[in-house]
């Protein structure tokens, strides 16, 4: 019977490992969504950041997201449904989208930030239990690349 447990926790150990080989390898797929051009607006690269988000695409969402670890890594692209193992948050749905409102520089504390209200409903976020979260700030700064994702939250 030790045999037995033996060969199940080692099976239990490779399937872990498997999936999460997995998890990263599909991470590092290229975007299969048309990235919005440079010169498009923060509320056309939001809806293209949304679409990404909901079919679970990281690669666009990492694309459109400012390009540092940090964000990069809480790029939402999660697998729909709840995992210990992801730091991605999931947007299972979004709803009202609302208008633009722009953040100063000194009040982003940096870039000034183009923000965008829209109500989602989420699992996996860090710090959040999942559920609706209405008017969701996706707040976005001008990159050579066009408008990307650099903050986010409520405030």
């Amino acid at each position: 019977m030790r045999w037995g447990r033996k060969h199940a926790v080692v099976a239990g150990a490779l399937t872990l490992a498997v999936g999460a080989f997995a998890g990263a390898t599909l991470h590092a797929a290229p975007a299969s969504a048309s990235l919005p051009s440079a010169s498009a607006s923060p509320q056309q690269v939001l809806r293209v950041y949304l679409k990404a988000a909901k079919a679970h695409d990281c690669a666009t969402t990492e694309a459109l997201t400012v390009d540092s670890p940090d964000q990069r890594s809480m790029a939402w692209c999660g697998g729909g449904t709840f995992s210990l193992f992801s730091n991605h948050p999931d947007l299972l749905s979004y709803g009202h989208i609302g208008k633009d409102s722009e953040v100063s520089p000194d009040e982003a504390g940096g870039d000034g930030e183009d923000c965008i209200p829209v109500d989602i409903t989420e699992t996996n976020m860090s710090g959040a239990e999942p559920g609706s979260m209405p008017g969701w700030q996706f707040c976005f700064v001008k990159t050579a690349a066009g408008w990307r994702l650099g903050d986010e939250g409520y405030g």
